[in-house]
């Protein structure tokens, strides 16, 4: 918790969101996000758009038989309980299309930048490309890579 004992603010990514219930590449990273969030030492926010961009991800595994129907209504019922503070998109949209002119990064990512800007805090991504084409801009700060959790969130069991 931060000094008031408040959890510490961050906006979830829907590429690490997606970790949560798929075991791939730097999923034990997710998991310890997940447990900081679960024990409350961590509040996560996202735009409303995350549940169906959650959705499709795995549908794309889906059709790429990565996944089960039962896998992906696993894990979909998994995200979508989450207790996640979400956000209308049409209250960030103004600020996310003037952060896309800006980066050149796609409006959902930008919807997701808008949220960290406005709430003060960063995006938490696993989206290699995302972390590249903010690089170099004034957003940079905003997006953290998942292998940031570490020092981002305590660790919790």
């Amino acid at each position: 918790m931060s000094e008031g004992g408040d959890p510490r603010e961050l906006v979830l990514d829907t590429s690490v969101a997606v970790k949560f219930h798929i075991p791939e590449e730097r999923h034990e990273e997710a998991r310890r996000l997940q447990r900081s969030f679960e024990s409350g030492t961590v509040s996560l926010l996202a735009p409303g758009t995350i549940f169906p961009e959650v959705f499709n991800a795995f549908w794309q595994k889906h059709r790429r038989d990565e996944l089960t129907r039962d896998e992906v209504r696993a894990g979909w019922e998994l995200i979508s309980e989450l207790p996640l503070a979400l956000y209308a998109p049409e209250d960030l949209i103004g600020r996310a299309v003037e952060i896309s002119f800006e980066t050149g990064v796609i409006i959902y990512d930008a919807l997701f930048l808008a949220l960290a800007e406005d709430a003060e805090t960063i995006v938490i991504t696993d989206d290699g490309k995302l972390l590249r084409t903010v690089k170099d801009t004034p957003y940079a700060r905003l997006a953290h890579p998942l292998t940031d959790v570490g020092s981002l969130v305590p660790e919790t069991r």
